[in-house]
This record gives structure tokens, C-alpha cells and sequence, in this order.
């Protein structure tokens, strides 16, 4: 006799959502070979009468009826917060890695997909160049095993393990440091000397157009106080003029005395003397020219 399509249908379903919950990947969580780590449910309202935690499918620890059991490692290494949900595992080893899902009053409240990792060496870089001194290979070198996933990083920039220069690049780097770097730690080498480093770049630099090495900087310095300093004695030059009345050449005094700086005036005598002197040559021509009677 075969089987209803309805039966069909619900073994169907039945077997999908099994695959949807054994597919579940849960939240990721990593943590350091040793220490420990507090798994967290999903908050749920209400007061807690059961909590079942499970550790890759087997019971980890139940909570029921007021009273907590603990199973395998967790009987020694396990303590399940029955007002949170929470279970908290210390001395962690390889065995407590994998998924974890918890139930709360019969309801699914979440999955914590646990990895235990080692901690990432402190890195040495190795330096190797070629005979030629052409270029060189600095290579970030490190014990990584169990240790993944990491990640290397360089102070000069790139995330590879070998990096390659040459004497056309990286002259502005004195030296070089690589990173290594995991969920749960981060280690930096010391630095190592780069032997094609130069404080001034062989190639002159240019912004905006302008040179900016250090002898354009030195030329265009002292273009720039040339003339600011003669935009200065020009503007000396100016103001005395129009303070004095005459150019500072035309002064009998000194720069450093205080009638430089003053306006030469002529004296009220001086001028009437010269109007009645020129008064009496213009009468003096006049007499001469009238023809006599």
C-alpha cells in the first residue's frame, strides 16, 4: 500500500526543517585555548522553568524542576546560570569547540557556533636581498598553526606575507614591521633596517608644479626675503617723502636725527624779503624802460 500524499508532504517538511537545523551555522564565537567563555541565549520573557543546552547535538546541561545537571566535560568545567540562561565553560580545550544550542521553556533561543584558537606568535621579519642589491624580500615569519584564521599587516601598507622592494620604491621608509593578527590576539615584530632608506628621495619632489627640494626650497626663500626686505625700504622710502617734502637724498640731516622726518618749510622772512627784492627789480625795469620827457 503506498502512502497518503499527505504523509508524503509532512515527511517532507519533517525532513527539511531537520536540515534547516542541523545547516544552522550559529553565531560565531572565538576564544583562546585555556581561557573562558559565557554562551548567551536569546533574551525571552517570563520566568525560566527549563533550559536545555546542547553541545553538537548531546545534552550539555539541563536545567529543570529546580535543579541543574551537568554532562561529560561540562560536569567539571561547565556552570549554567538558571535567572539568564547563560552558560558559562572555563579551561576551554579542542573537544569544547562546535555548536551549541540552547531551548528556554521548550522554545529554540539561538545557536553559538564556538572555535578555540591559539594565540598568534610575535613575528620576525627576515630580510633577504639579492646580489645585486637590486632589491629586497622581507618576509613575516611566525609559528601560525592553529592559529587561524589570521591575518598579516605591514607598517608600510599591505596585508601579504613576502614583500618585495626595490631602490626605486620605499626610500622614505626607514624600516619595516609586520603585524599578526587573529580573532582573540595580535603580535608586531621588531623593526628591521631597510637598507635602500634615504631622508632626501633622489628624485626632486615637486607640488603644484613648484620644486620642493631642498635646494629649490633654499632659492625661493631667499627670493621671497629679497623682496620682502625691499617692499620694506621702498615703503621707508614713500612715507619720508611724504612727511619731509623732498626725497631723503635732498635732506642735509641724517636719518637718525629728528629733522630727517621733518617738513622743510621756508621761512615767512626769507619769503618776504625774496617778494620785496623782486618787487623792486620789476619797479627798477619799469623806471628804465619809461622814455624821458
Amino acid at each position: 500500500m503506498w502512502p497518503s500524499v499527505t504523509s508524503v508532504i509532512l515527511a517532507g517538511l519533517v525532513w527539511a526543517w531537520s536540515a534547516a537545523v542541523s545547516a544552522d551555522p550559529g553565531l560565531p564565537l572565538y576564544a583562546k585555548f585555556g581561557d573562558e567563555v559565557v554562551l548567551k541565549p536569546d533574551s525571552s520573557s517570563g520566568p525560566i522553568t527549563k533550559i536545555i543546552w546542547k553541545h553538537r547535538g548531546n545534552m550539555a546541561a539541563l536545567f529543570e524542576g529546580g535543579a541543574v545537571d551537568f554532562y561529560r566535560q561540562f560536569e567539571e568545567r561547565g556552570n549554567l546560570s538558571v535567572d539568564t540562561g547563560e552558560l558559562k565553560i572555563w579551561g576551554l580545550k579542542a573537544g569544547d569547540e562546535g555548536l551549541y544550542s540552547v531551548e528556554i521553556n521548550g522554545n529554540s533561543a539561538g545557536s553559538t557556533n564556538l572555535t578555540i584558537l591559539y594565540p598568534v606568535p610575535k613575528p620576525t621579519v627576515i630580510k633577504a636581498c639579492d646580489t645585486g642589491g637590486a632589491g629586497c624580500f622581507f618576509i613575516c615569519d611566525g609559528n601560525t598553526t592553529g592559529a587561524q584564521p589570521f591575518t598579516y599587516k605591514w607598517n608600510s601598507g599591505g596585508t601579504e606575507k613576502t614583500k618585495h622592494i626595490t631602490k626605486d620604491d620605499h626610500v622614505h621608509v626607514s624600516d619595516f614591521s609586520c603585524e599578526l593578527e587573529n580573532p582573540v590576539s595580535r603580535e608586531i615584530s621588531e623593526p628591521v633596517f631597510n637598507p635602500f632608506f634615504s631622508p632626501v628621495t633622489k628624485s626632486t619632489e615637486t607640488a603644484g608644479g613648484q620644486d620642493i627640494s631642498p635646494g629649490g626650497l633654499k632659492i625661493s626663500t631667499g627670493v621671497t626675503v629679497f623682496i620682502c626686505l625691499l617692499t620694506a625700504v621702498l615703503l621707508v622710502v614713500f612715507i619720508h617723502r611724504w612727511k619731509a617734502g623732498m626725497w631723503f637724498y635732498q635732506k642735509a640731516s641724517m636719518p637718525w636725527e629728528a629733522d630727517f622726518w621733518r617738513k622743510q618749510e621756508r621761512p615767512p622772512r626769507d619769503a618776504a624779503e625774496s617778494n620785496g627784492t623782486t618787487s623792486r627789480q620789476e619797479k627798477g625795469q619799469t623806471d628804465e624802460e619809461t622814455p624821458m620827457a
